[in-house]
């Protein structure tokens, strides 16, 4: 079945359908949804109902209705044609800004073990012009761009399950605008970085109007709240608290209490720019943190404390290994649990 821009199409497997707005591959189109949404679909889930090239009722392509004589039409004035970025599909409950990056398993129940899809959702009533981007060390490579008309979502891509343990970091770059403002929206750019144990981890996967599976939500813009209050200043927030309060003496330094802590040693956790750092020096600041973290749990009542330390090549979690039998051999180890954390974390018992 050969299917065209502009089909009316219904789906086979569940209720719906809406109309073809583009085609992704031999075997994959976009079809926008009555609501707006343009979901990728696959040819054979698919039926033609209303197509340009079908003919009326009664007719078929080796049939030709005899001619009949018809009145020239009266000329109308031309309509001016609506720019693509009109303010179409508008919901009342979403003016604030939010863009999503949203990370849908193919399997559920187990989402590291089958392909996971990269989505870019505008929840919210601008149309966002966007390019989406993988960062290595020496440049940025273009994956997907274009145009995102109100609360609709975009395919951007696979993750396979051999790609998790080493994933680049995605990056977007994003414009928003209406028709009409008072005033210039700012350019956004993003760098997300995701950390292989939130794969593993089924409460990072939660349930969502937007797909109908439970998905992974990264923000790809502040709330606006959260921007004003990082503009703020210790100072501000000291003074503040002066002109409401009393004063009182400053409390003693609690060290943690609790069964198990977990610190995650990826670097991109423990430093905001590492671009110009080495292997070796990652690994450096990697283990100043491991070295400080138990230092200090010795010294609280924490019973056991999880390093995360990923899979990787091992490196790593061989240094650090080899640390603990060198410096720490009094306290037991063994890998954590692999339901939360598959190979990439060390468990190490400090009380029992």
């Amino acid at each position: 079945m050969v299917l065209k821009i502009g089909d009316k199409v219904r789906f086979l497997n569940e209720v719906g359908g809406g109309r073809i707005t583009s085609v992704v591959s031999d075997d994959i189109v976009n079809v926008e949804t009555n609501d707006g949404f343009e979901v990728p679909t696959r040819v054979n889930n698919l039926i033609v109902v209303n197509s340009p090239e079908v003919y009326e009722s009664g007719r078929t392509r080796n049939t030709v209705a005899a001619p009949k004589p018809v009145a020239p039409p009266a000329k109308k004035a031309a309509k001016p044609e609506e720019p693509w970025f009109s303010d179409k599909n508008q919901v009342a409950t979403k003016e604030e800004p939010q863009y999503l990056f949203a990370l849908v398993p193919e399997i559920p129940a187990n989402p590291p073990t089958g392909n996971i899809s990269m989505y870019l959702v505008n929840n919210c009533n601008d149309t966002l012009l966007f390019r989406f981007a993988t960062k290595n060390k020496y440049n940025y490579e273009t994956v997907s761009a274009g145009s995102l008309s109100p609360n609709s979502k975009t395919y951007l891509g696979l993750i396979k399950p051999e790609m998790i343990a080493e994933l680049p970091i995605y990056c977007f770059q994003l414009l928003n605008f209406r028709k009409r403002t008072k005033e210039l929206e700012p350019f956004l750019q993003k760098e997300i970085a995701l950390s292989a144990v939130k794969f593993y981890k089924q409460n990072t996967f939660v349930t969502t109007k937007l797909f109908k599976v439970p998905v992974m939500l990264v923000q790809i813009n502040e709330n606006p709240l959260k921007a004003e209050l990082d503009k703020l200043t210790e100072h501000d927030f000291q003074k503040a608290a002066a002109q409401k309060e009393p004063k009182k003496k400053e409390p003693a330094i609690v060290l943690p209490n609790a069964e198990m802590v977990e610190i995650d040693l990826h670097i991109h956790e423990l430093l905001d720019n590492y671009s110009n750092l080495t292997n070796t020096e990652m690994v450096t600041v990697q283990m100043k943190k491991f070295h400080e973290e138990m230092d200090k749990a010795i010294k609280s009542d924490v019973k056991k404390i999880v390093f995360i330390h990923g899979v990787g090549n091992g490196t790593l979690k061989n240094e650090l290994r080899r640390e603990l039998q060198r410096k720490y051999a009094k306290y037991d180890f063994q890998d954590a649990s692999f339901r939360e954390y598959g190979y990439g974390a060390t468990m190490v018992i400090i009380r029992k």
